[in-house]
C-alpha cells in the first residue's frame, strides 16, 4: 500500500472511530501502537458496511421476518402448525436512489419474498405448503419528478395493489384472506371439494411486470395506472389527509384483468379514518367483480373493521380491534371456471402489541369462517376456525 493512501485510510478511520491521531504518529507507519489497532478497527468497519456498487446511488437493505404458531379447527380435526403470516411475510430487499439534477431522481427497489411454510400455502396434512418459497416480490427501476410524478418499469404493485386493504389502526389485519388453500369440510364427513380461498377475496391488485406512472400528491390526492402482463391494466385515487384530531385515507381503483381465462372488471376500494388523541379508528372496503362469462352473476364484498391503538405501555402502542367480512360469489377454480354462488362471512378479533425499541411488534387473532352451502351442491359445510399467534421484526 502506498504511504499517500495509507495514510488517508488511517485518517479516515480515526474520523469515524473517535480517534486523535498526531501527524506524527499517523506518519509513522512502521510502528507497531498507532497501525496494527486502527488497522484492525477498519476491516471490522469494512465486514459490518453495506458496500455499494458505486458511489453515486445510496443503497439501503430493508425486510421483516414475520413468524407465527398457527392453531385451527376445520370442524372435524384440529392441528398447529409454526408458519410464515402471508398477511404481512418475511421479506429481504434493497433500495437505491440517485440525484440525477434537483427534483430528479433515479432508483430501483429489488425485494424478495422468503416464506417458508407461508399461511396461504398450508393446508390439512401439509404443514410446509411450498416449502422454502423464494421468489421475487418485486425488482423494478423509476425516474421521478418533483412536479411531474413518478414512471416505473418491472415487477411491482399495480395501480390497484393494497386498494381494499387501507387500516390506519396496526391491527396487521384487513379484507384479504390468509388461510386459502385450506380445505372446507362438510358436516357429514369428508372434503367439500372447495378451499377458503375459493370463497373469499379482497378483489386486490396484484403484483406484476407493468409499467406505472404515479402523480405527485395534489392536496392530498394521487392518482395512478399501470398496465402490462398479458392485457392487465388498472388506474385508482388515494387521498390521505389529517385535520386536526382526525386522520384520514382512502383509495378507490378499477381494473382490466384479462390474466385469467375468464377476464374480469373489478371496482373495489376502502376507506379509514381515525380520531388521533382517543386512538379510535374505523376501516371499511367492498368491491364488485363481474366476470367475461355468459350468464355468470357479479360477485362482491365487504369488511369494517373497529379497533382503538393507544399508548398504554411504555414500550410502544396496544392495538385492540374486532372485525366482519361478508364475501359473495368471488370463487374461480383451477380450470379459470367461476364458481357460483360461494358465499361466506368471516369474523374475529385481534391484539398487537409494539416495541419501539426492538423494531417489535407481538400479536394475536381470533378468526371464524362461516360458509353458505348455495353455491355447495346444497352441501352442508363446516365452520373453519384459526388462533394465530406470533411477531412481526423490521430490519
Amino acid at each position: 500500500m502506498k504511504t499517500t493512501s495509507r495514510f488517508a485510510l488511517v485518517a479516515a478511520a480515526s474520523v469515524l472511530l473517535g480517534f486523535a491521531v498526531r501527524p506524527a504518529a499517523a506518519a509513522d507507519l512502521g510502528g507497531t501502537g498507532c497501525c496494527a489497532d486502527l488497522e484492525e478497527r477498519i476491516a471490522e468497519l469494512e465486514a459490518t458496511t453495506a458496500r455499494k456498487g458505486n458511489r453515486v446511488v445510496s443503497l439501503q437493505v430493508t425486510g421483516q421476518v414475520n413468524k407465527a404458531l398457527l392453531i385451527f379447527d376445520d370442524g372435524k380435526n384440529s392441528d398447529a402448525f409454526i408458519v410464515d403470516n402471508d398477511q404481512s411475510g418475511s421479506r429481504i430487499g434493497f433500495k437505491g436512489t440517485a440525484v440525477i439534477k434537483p427534483g430528479w431522481t433515479a432508483g430501483f427497489n429489488a425485494e424478495f419474498d422468503f416464506q417458508d411454510s407461508a399461511t396461504d400455502k398450508v393446508s390439512q396434512g401439509d404443514d410446509e405448503g411450498d416449502a422454502n418459497e423464494i421468489k421475487i416480490r418485486q425488482n423494478y427501476v423509476f425516474i421521478e419528478s418533483e412536479r411531474l410524478g413518478r414512471i416505473s418499469l418491472g415487477q411491482q404493485s399495480t395501480s390497484a395493489d393494497g386498494i381494499a386493504e387501507i387500516v390506519l389502526g396496526n391491527s396487521l389485519t384487513d379484507a384479504s384472506d390468509i388461510f386459502s388453500s385450506f380445505k372446507v369440510q362438510r358436516k357429514v364427513g369428508g372434503d367439500s371439494g372447495f378451499t377458503v380461498g375459493q370463497f373469499v377475496d379482497d378483489l386486490d391488485g396484484p403484483r406484476e411486470d407493468v409499467i406505472r406512472y404515479d402523480s405527485p400528491s395534489i392536496y392530498g390526492f394521487i392518482v395512478s395506472a399501470s398496465w402490462g402482463d398479458n392485457d392487465y391494466a388498472d388506474i385508482a385515487l388515494r387521498f390521505k389527509k389529517e385535520w386536526n384530531s382526525l386522520r384520514i385515507a382512502a383509495g378507490v381503483a378499477y381494473q382490466w384483468d384479462e390474466t385469467d381465462i375468464v377476464g374480469r372488471e373489478i371496482l373495489s376500494g376502502s376507506v379509514s379514518a381515525m380520531h388521533i388523541p382517543t386512538g379510535l379508528y374505523v376501516a371499511l372496503s367492498g368491491g364488485n367483480v363481474a366476470f367475461d362469462a355468459n350468464g355468470v352473476d357479479d360477485g362482491n364484498f365487504y369488511y369494517a373493521q373497529l379497533g382503538i391503538e393507544k399508548r398504554v405501555l411504555p414500550y410502544g402502542s396496544t392495538t385492540l380491534y374486532a372485525d366482519y367480512g361478508k364475501y359473495d360469489g368471488l370463487g374461480i377454480d383451477a380450470d379459470n371456471v367461476v364458481l357460483q354462488g360461494l358465499e361466506a362471512q368471516r369474523y374475529g378479533f385481534g391484539a398487537v402489541q409494539k416495541f419501539d425499541t426492538a423494531a417489535l411488534e407481538v400479536y394475536a387473532n381470533f378468526r371464524v369462517y362461516s360458509f353458505d352451502d348455495n353455491g355447495a351442491g346444497g352441501q352442508a359445510l363446516e365452520d373453519f376456525s384459526t388462533v394465530l399467534i406470533g411477531s412481526r421484526i423490521k430490519f
